[in-house]
């Protein structure tokens, strides 16, 4: 069952754009596109060699607690993001989020990951850029809210603001075990995965496709008490996190390795066993 999110940034005043599922740092200079594909299945997160870990505290953002990269281990075959309840920089928590050094555009973006489970959590998968690389801020969402794991929420942004939002049903609890989920950006588009199945897909001709290529990003979050009312009460257990054992992207109209190409449905990959 899909239902619509016109309000899905709650927190917005009106006339105000929607924020970023981002926390990135300003950069001296712009990053270029990166027309390559890439995989990786984060076995050394802290020294891969696609994704860094965001350093950086988060006090004018709507996140409740700092980028720091001690809370990302290796674990199970992959990268395990938590969220602490510990206070830096005057908030009560710390966060975990991983950036590609590069930008990247039209393609199938794949990760396999196990969400954090627990009332006010929030995991992300996304492509990301904005303001702070001299972009309009364009966005492709994969999100997980911790207080019900067994849906699955969908967005997009184009020139900051969100288009069409949308929650799934899920056949399984996503926090069980690890699972595959991708989307595919073209230029006439969007189309969601999970499993390998078509989920969702922007309309033909919809206008707010998002153009400007982007930062692959990954996260696990909480965020303040305003935001309660979107992803409930921060009620989590100190330490909970979220499970990434693949990162892959293709470039459209290649054949690059993919998440998926010895992905066995529900095992998370070989080899893996699963976020604790």
């Amino acid at each position: 069952m899909v239902k619509a999110e016109p309000d899905f940034y709650p927190w917005v005043r009106p006339g105000e754009p929607a924020p970023t599922t981002a926390g990135v740092r300003p950069w001296s200079e712009p990053v270029k596109p990166n027309r390559g594909g890439f995989f990786t299945r984060l076995n050394t997160p802290l020294q891969d060699h696609v994704f860094s870990a965001s350093n950086h505290g988060n006090a004018d953002s709507f996140y409740g607690g700092d980028w720091v990269p001690e809370n990302i281990a290796s674990r199970n075959g992959g990268a395990f993001l938590e969220v602490r309840r510990e206070v830096r920089s005057g908030e009560p928590y710390t966060a975990a989020e991983m950036q590609s050094s590069g930008k990247f555009q039209y393609g199938r973006y794949e990760t396999i990951m196990q969400p954090a489970r627990g009332s006010g959590l929030v995991t992300a998968f996304f492509t990301y850029t904005g303001p702070w690389f001299g972009d309009p801020h364009d966005e492709i969402d994969i999100e997980f809210l911790g207080s019900d794991t067994t849906k699955i929420h969908f967005n997009y942004f184009k020139n900051g603001k969100s288009i069409k939002p949308a929650t799934f049903d899920l056949p399984f609890d996503a926090a069980s075990k690890p699972h595959l989920y991708a989307f595919e950006w073209r230029p006439d588009g969007v189309t969601w995965f999970v499993e390998g199945v078509p989920i969702y897909a922007t309309e033909a001709g919809d206008p707010g496709v998002p153009v400007a290529p982007g930062k692959v990003m990954f996260s696990a979050w909480t965020g303040k008490p305003k935001m309660e009312g979107w992803h409930g009460k921060r009620l989590f257990r100190d330490g909970a996190g979220a499970q990434f054992n693949c990162v892959s992207f293709t470039p459209l109209g290649h054949d690059t390795p993919k998440c998926g190409d010895n992905y066995r449905s529900g095992g998370g990959g070989a080899g893996s066993t699963g976020a604790r």
